[in-house]
């Protein structure tokens, strides 16, 4: 499965504008594009994302975030 950014961020339940700022402070790697050069996120991104918002709305911050998580890491360890 691939989705846009807008699709992405309506999946994860955020705005396009949160997806942006995640890929500028490096939480959300960059997707390949299609040949039409729009992004093409896949279900990674989307775990990510949905693992992103959910400890923003916990309350932790974005360098939080991005100090103590990892790809492929469990935020409670």
């Amino acid at each position: 499965m691939s989705w846009s950014t807008r699709e992405i961020a309506e999946l994860a339940g955020t705005s396009l504008r949160a997806v942006r700022h995640y890929h500028e402070v490096g939480l959300l790697t960059e997707p390949e594009r299609r040949a039409n050069g729009y992004k093409q996120y896949g279900v990674l991104h989307l775990v990510r994302l949905l693992r992103v918002k959910r400890l923003v709305d916990l309350g932790f911050s974005l360098n939080q975030i991005a100090e103590t998580v990892d790809e492929g890491e469990h935020p409670g360890r």
